[in-house]
């Protein structure tokens, strides 16, 4: 007796069973991911003959770009995270080894000296970056630098870039526009400092 519930309900079911799993299987998504790796740029040339060293820390991001997968801005207060979009390195890694290959380009390899290298007496370069991503139709840049000196003010400067995105073209494009040009406007700034 049990034994034919069991069947009976198995028939009632099973056809049921199937339909849902059919039904959920054909809503996965068959986009492919992409695994992108951040690079610097190649075509950056030494700006100047100058030898002022400076240490440069490692740059913040903030919690929310700190991840594996790409994001995207919408408006002001909402974050579309691109999940088939991914960094072969954690995004902090990239953009500072990205950013530090740049600016040593631009300065001199010697005058970049990398966290804990310097000594006490070398100016230290922070940046934190405030904005570092598509939002809408643009990709904006948006660092905070402060250069601390021993025995001097602490000099600050906010640096900015942006450019339009073109559609479909992956935003690994523009974190590398945006790394030489940030490695550019920062490499001018600390020269100005120098004058």
């Amino acid at each position: 007796m049990q034994m034919h519930i069991h069947y009976h309900i198995m028939n009632k079911f099973l056809p049921l069973l199937l339909l849902v799993i059919v039904f959920f299987s054909g809503c996965r998504s068959t986009t492919n991911t992409r695994i992108f790796l951040l690079t610097g740029d190649e075509s950056l040339q030494r700006l100047n003959s100058s030898n002022a060293k400076f240490e440069l820390r490692p740059i913040t991001l903030p919690n929310y770009l700190n991840r594996r997968e790409f994001i995207k801005r919408i408006g002001d207060d909402e974050i579309q995270i691109l999940r088939s979009w991914l960094w072969a390195e954690t995004s902090e890694h990239s953009i500072n080894a990205a950013f530090e290959q740049n600016l040593k380009t631009l300065m001199g390899e010697d005058n970049v000296l990398p966290y804990g290298a310097a000594s006490n007496s070398t100016p230290v370069l922070l940046i934190s970056v405030r904005h570092l991503e598509v939002k809408d139709d643009k990709f904006i840049a948006d660092f905070h630098c402060r250069l601390k000196a021993q025995g001097k003010a602490t000099l600050e400067k906010r640096l900015f870039w942006e450019t339009a995105v073109e559609p479909e073209v992956p935003y690994i494009k523009y974190y590398k526009q945006a790394m030489a040009e940030m490695a550019r406007l920062t490499a001018a700034w600390l020269l100005e400092t120098q004058n």
